[in-house]
């Protein structure tokens, strides 16, 4: 027994003085790269930050381009397979967001020809131009008259000239009433500024602020879900998700892609055909801006909702539910 432990604890020193070798082998060969291999490294870094900042402008700040391409892989590995087996989990969960997909797409097409209306892409097209630098400068300026209105709308319209001004009017010629109101705002007002500042002092507000953000986070995805199911029970149809093979709603969706398609070359053609080669009444920017709003708005009532709900009924009536290939 005992040299049994003996060999079991001279093969367990023998690991881990090859780890110790293999480890120091490894600091060796990080301090021996070549100058073209820390330059590649440094380009890489590079990559990696340039990629995360256009990661986080997708995400964040044109996030519908980012969800519909989110969305659109979720369509291209449903229809890469067929199957005869019963829909999978995250077969459900892809024909739940169908809608959400035509809606993200409406959000996408007018956002895109909102940036052509603004000319965004004209003033960005090359780093060098001087104008690309106007924009960035122009994009803060309106922010900050876009936060100079709120606040004027708040504190100005609101506040002072809605409730200050016909209060203190109607107070004007009660100077006891007056002077009790002031006081009671003080007393008021002081107390709030306390209890803010202990809040801050020990750390309450951030707790709070989380429990906030995380009770609407939580909401927000609650009330999707409730948006999900429904589209299972009422749009798709349970009886056709819990009886039906993939086979059945497969078929739908690419009907559903061939109409999108067929829908959008016409869409495009009408467009081009209006902006540049209409004799007697050319669109305007305007025009195809209002043109790009409505076809957002057909494409997900018509495709999104209306296709969604008549693809299944017809599919589902005429077909064998004990068939199994649809």
């Amino acid at each position: 027994m005992n040299e049994k432990a003996l060999e079991m604890e001279d093969k367990s020193q023998q690991r881990r003085l090859r780890k110790e070798k293999k480890r120091k082998e490894k600091k060796v060969k990080v301090r021996e790269k070549t100058f073209w291999q820390i330059v590649w490294s440094g380009i890489l870094v590079f990559l990696k930050i340039i990629w995360k900042i256009v990661k986080f402008i997708l995400k964040y700040i044109l996030f519908p381009f980012w969800i519909t391409g989110v969305l659109m892989v979720k369509w291209y590995k449903f229809l890469r397979f067929r199957s005869d087996e019963p829909l999978t989990k995250e077969d459900k969960n892809f024909l739940s967001l169908i809608p959400h997909t035509f809606f993200m797409i409406g959000l996408t097409i007018v956002l895109f020809y909102l940036l052509f209306y603004l000319d965004v892409f004209e003033d960005t097209k090359n780093l060098v131009d001087p104008g690309f630098w106007a924009s960035i400068g122009s994009w803060f300026v309106d922010l900050g008259q876009g936060i100079y209105w709120l606040l004027d709308i708040i504190f100005v319209k609101f506040l002072w000239e809605m409730i200050v001004l016909p209060f203190s009017g109607i107070l004007s010629s009660h100077q006891w009433v007056s002077a009790a109101v002031l006081l009671a705002v003080v007393i008021v007002g002081g107390g709030l500024l306390i209890l803010l500042y202990n809040l801050i002092k020990k750390g309450k507000l951030i707790i709070w602020l989380k429990k906030v953000f995380r009770g609407l986070t939580d909401w927000v995805k609650s009330t999707h879900q409730k948006v999900k199911d429904f589209i299972l029970k009422y749009l798709i149809g349970e009886k056709y998700v819990n009886s039906r093979s993939k086979n059945f709603f497969w078929t739908n969706v690419l009907f559903q892609l061939i109409v999108t398609v067929a829908f959008f070359v016409f869409a495009i053609y009408m467009g081009i055909q209006k902006y540049f080669n209409d004799p007697v009444a050319p669109w305007g920017e305007g025009d195809v801006l209002r043109f790009a709003a409505y076809t957002a708005a057909i494409l997900f009532v018509g495709v999104g909702i209306f296709a969604t709900w008549f693809f299944t009924i017809v599919h589902g009536v005429s077909s064998d539910p004990q068939e199994k290939t649809e």
